[in-house]
């Protein structure tokens, strides 16, 4: 069976100075965040490294990771507990955990732009709901953009990295509302008290723990 793609469009990131996808193959990624360089594991980068293997030599710290273990970082060079990142005026702290993620998906900021682009377009305030926010990155582009925010998240450290963001890109006047809570039960109970929304913008974890200890795969 052919499937015909129609109305496809590739968006790209015009903004990144702090963030570089240095190299990748043999199922890494070597990628540089601000002045660090780190090495992650990228399942799908099953081609060859581009870079010779003293060319790595930057690098500040290595995700290893086994299966069904959380990962352990091995660090080769000084590198502080956390540091910030800009991405235009947006500006938001990272720092390396046991789970791989540093609190910022760079190949998320087309769609920032999007985002962006979409609010102030809309000639008006738009009425948006995060859900599954993180760091609330592309929660700050759409207030900044002039947007009202309701961010959901159910991680209450993941919420406060967030606000803390905010507070880092001087965007504490702008109507988000923070809510830890789990995602499905928050939005039930929205539905049943008819609040509605512009549009919703929703990252789902490719893993995550519900009630109970059940465990979801996505």
């Amino acid at each position: 069976m052919t499937v015909e793609a129609k109305n496809f469009n590739v968006l790209t990131s015009r903004d990144w100075t702090d963030y570089e996808l240095v190299d990748s193959g043999n199922e890494q990624r070597l990628e540089r965040f601000g002045k660090y360089y780190l090495v992650r594991p990228e399942k799908q980068a099953l081609w060859q490294l581009t870079l010779s293997e003293p060319e790595w030599s930057m690098v500040h710290a290595i995700l290893q990771k086994a299966p069904g273990r959380r990962g352990e970082w091995k660090f080769i060079k000084d590198i502080p507990n956390k540091w910030t990142l800009s991405y235009g005026d947006l500006n938001f702290w990272v720092k390396v955990t046991k789970f791989g993620h540093i609190g910022v998906f760079p190949e998320q900021a087309a769609q920032w732009e999007w985002v962006t682009e979409q609010v102030r377009n809309s000639h008006r305030q738009l009425r948006i709901l995060n859900l599954f926010g993180y760091t609330g990155i592309t929660t700050l582009v759409a207030a900044r953009s002039g947007a009202s925010i309701t961010h959901v998240d159910a991680s209450k450290p993941t919420i406060t990295w967030a606000t803390e963001n905010q507070k880092l890109s001087h965007l504490e006047d702008r109507p988000v509302r923070w809510i830890i809570d789990d995602a499905i039960k928050f939005v039930k109970r929205e539905e049943s008290r008819g609040i509605e929304y512009d549009a919703i913008v929703a990252d789902p974890p490719k893993f995550g723990r519900w009630a109970q200890g059940r465990d979801l795969a996505i």
